[in-house]
């Protein structure tokens, strides 16, 4: 597949199928405002068969959800001609949502498998639900990569969540680990230090690699010295080294993580925990797409801050992974 260089800020978004209405458009209806952004620039012509929106229980933000939801509904019952469906489902259960997916399919699928229609507004779901959706549709279904958008945030300095509610393997995600090798740990980092912190603590890696969004987006030199700020903690440890990912570019993280692979391999187990940005995260599944001896680890939160309300949607993206696809 070749590939576009960078992430496309997307005003319309368009059809895929040029002869007729798309397979599916898939998103997730979450407190945050930036859901609704794609939906939201569909352009006058999009049509899609189906669409299925995504909930993600939050009983602290349920009045956002419930609103988010309603207005989706809305628009995307003008766009799909033969029906919305809603798989509601709880935070730290990803494999019951994808569960009421698998029931659902033979209903929604796409007519050619081999040529589907699919877009996935990435926005609103989280990293272990994003990775759990293309685990099954592109591993278990064998479908190709769908067009995948992401709304990104304008920056604000606050802590996105608290606390630290358990720390797990994500299902499909285990890996290969030998007892007979020491870990090397791959830390995306973020704005949730605690989370990340948590993570290398449970595994006392041999080495860790953090990797921290440089260039920030928008050349915004704040976000990225509060990343470090916010981390400083873990960075300071001597056995931690700092490499920089972009943020918004999968096949460029793909590659960062190829690089610390060839470094390590047949040496070290590796572990991954994605606490930076979605298209990061769509990147390690890039990755861990070649290489499922890797393990992918995530830490739940207590709770999200109430800084989610107040940030502001940014531009949405057309990630880099088909440049052939309309936008």
């Amino acid at each position: 597949m070749s590939m576009a260089e960078q992430p496309t800020a997307a005003e319309h978004l368009t059809r895929l199928n040029e002869y007729g209405p798309d397979d599916l458009f898939i998103c997730c209806a979450s407190f945050e405002e930036r859901c609704l952004a794609s939906a939201s620039r569909m352009g006058i012509n999009y049509r899609t068969n189906f669409s299925i929106i995504f909930v993600i229980e939050e009983p602290l933000y349920r009045k956002q959800v419930d609103n988010n939801l309603f207005s989706l509904k809305n628009m995307l019952g003008a766009r799909s001609s033969k029906g919305v469906f809603v798989i509601s489902c709880l935070r730290d259960s990803p494999v019951d949502g994808i569960a009421q997916l698998r029931n659902i399919w033979d209903r929604c699928k796409p007519r050619d498998p081999e040529s589907p229609f699919i877009t996935i507004d990435i926005s609103g779901f989280t990293k272990i639900y994003l990775l759990q959706l293309l685990n099954y549709l592109i591993i278990d279904l064998k479908l190709g990569l769908p067009r995948m958008f992401h709304t990104a945030q304008k920056y604000l300095p606050t802590k996105l969540t608290r606390g630290v509610a358990q720390i797990t393997t994500i299902p499909n995600f285990f890996g290969s680990i030998s007892m007979d090798k020491q870990t090397v740990l791959v830390l995306f980092l973020g704005f949730e230090p605690e989370r990340s912190l948590a993570v290398w603590k449970h595994f006392n890696p041999t080495k860790t690699i953090a990797l921290i969004t440089n260039p920030p987006r928008y050349g915004n030199l704040n976000y990225l010295k509060y990343a470090e700020k916010n981390n400083s903690h873990l960075l300071s440890q001597p056995s931690v080294e700092v490499r920089n990912v972009p943020a918004d570019n999968p096949y460029a993280v793909k590659k960062v993580l190829e690089t610390i692979y060839d470094e390590i391999k047949g040496s070290f187990n590796m572990v991954i925990g994605p606490f930076g940005t979605k298209p990061q995260a769509v990147g390690m599944f890039l990755f861990c797409l070649e290489h499922p001896k890797v393990q992918v680890v995530y830490s739940f939160p207590v709770k999200y801050t109430r800084s989610y309300l107040w940030r502001k949607p940014g531009p949405t993206f057309l990630l880099p992974l088909n440049p052939s696809v309309p936008v």
